[in-house]
């Protein structure tokens, strides 16, 4: 049996962690596809899966909450991708007790919305905290959030209002895997922006070796249903006025963890990580030489030495840390 994506979002019920619903035929065909099925793996895991209805999107959100969990991490995909490619994060994160709130930003993967188009970053803010409402009284402390490039965009969106207010922040540890605030040639991008976009919506995707491991780039480029295959001019354009705004806020006492790899080609990190370092005091970094952008879909040499260290900070804000990465 094969998933159709739109049809499957309709047939979803509403998310919620009060109840547990069954899985239909078409849903578990899609979590048998991308190997999200992790009660399968896992004892004891309680599974969920449904839609949300915010900012005019339906919004398809993945819980797993295992027995005795440690705590909550909120993982956030970056452009271009969705939920099922995010499965070697998750199984990891679950393996080591914690349980997982994941979700497919408007425009990606199973979420309603025009393929990988925003009008404005700050579209995705409301998407973000509703599915923290959703996790709200219904999964275990301490929060914690792990994100992947665009991902880590919205999420600092998410943390920078609460500026001079820094102990309201909901989470504990925050965790960013190549976090975008230019993409690489940036200026010249945008001078072609300015001129492209009053003709054209969008323009033919470009698959980009950014990951060391051929089988991912083979994946997304032939087989994986839920891959857009156009950039959004529209999507360029939220992001250039997004841009000025992060790149000139004022500094919060609100310390991030990053990981980046220095054969990035995607990300213009030697601009962007000073930046971080300066808007989030105390903001620690960790290099890795050979490793490119999609940091969760790295060789697994690289993405087990990334996810043992993304858990040894987690297990930091524990009373319990027990890593367990193979």
């Amino acid at each position: 049996m094969k998933f159709i994506p739109v049809e499957l979002r309709q047939t979803l019920p509403v998310f919620t962690l009060e109840t547990r619903q069954p899985i239909g035929a078409s849903a578990q065909c899609y979590r048998q596809f991308y190997g999200i099925d992790f009660e399968k793996r896992f004892n004891d895991l309680k599974v969920y899966m449904g839609k949300t209805h915010v900012a005019g999107f339906d919004i398809v959100v993945h819980g797993y909450i295992p027995k005795a969990a440690k705590g909550t991490v909120f993982v956030v995909h970056g452009y271009y991708d969705h939920v099922g490619i995010y499965n070697h994060l998750i199984k990891t994160l679950l393996r080591n007790r914690y349980a997982v709130m994941a979700f497919d930003l408007p425009g990606h993967g199973l979420s309603s919305g025009s393929r990988a188009a925003i009008s404005s970053f700050r579209q995705y803010g409301p998407v973000f905290k509703r599915v923290l409402q959703l996790a709200k009284d219904h999964t275990p402390q301490p929060w914690h959030v792990v994100a992947q490039s665009t991902g880590g965009a919205i999420v600092s969106e998410y943390l920078l209002q609460f500026a001079g207010l820094e102990e309201r922040i909901p989470f504990e540890g925050v965790v960013f895997y190549a976090p975008l605030i230019r993409p690489v040639h940036w200026f010249l991008n945008k001078r072609l922006h300015t001129v492209v976009s009053p003709f054209r919506n969008f323009v033919s995707r470009k698959f980009s070796e950014n990951s060391n491991d051929p089988d991912f780039a083979e994946f997304i480029r032939d087989k994986d249903p839920l891959q857009p295959r156009y950039l959004s001019s529209k999507w360029v354009g939220a992001l250039k006025q997004w841009i000025p705004y992060i790149e000139r806020h004022v500094p919060i006492d609100f310390p991030l963890h990053i990981m980046q790899g220095k054969s990035d080609q995607t990300v213009d990190w030697q601009h962007n990580i000073p930046l971080f370092q300066r808007i989030f005091k105390g903001t620690e970094v960790t290099f890795m030489p050979n490793v490119r952008h999609h940091v969760v879909n790295e060789l697994e040499l690289y993405r087990r030495d990334v996810f043992a260290r993304t858990i040894k900070y987690l297990d930091t804000f524990s009373t319990q840390p027990q890593l367990a990465i193979k």
